[in-house]
């Protein structure tokens, strides 16, 4: 294997693990959204809510 081959599939190792931590940020909010926060689990996509969570937070 040489270097170039080395250096991309760390870099596509390293993309599939952002991507996965991304999608189960997903999952787990619209989870809890919908079933602690008792509301429609894909509401949580909208920009709305997002702002009312950081302004929480804040």
């Amino acid at each position: 294997m040489s270097s170039g081959e080395h250096i991309l599939r760390s870099l596509i190792r390293i993309v599939a693990i952002l991507l996965a931590g991304v999608l189960l940020f997903v999952v787990g909010s619209m989870i809890g959204y919908g079933a602690m926060g008792g509301g429609n689990p894909f509401k949580v996509l909208m920009p709305g809510v997002w702002r009312h969570i950081l302004e929480f937070v804040h």
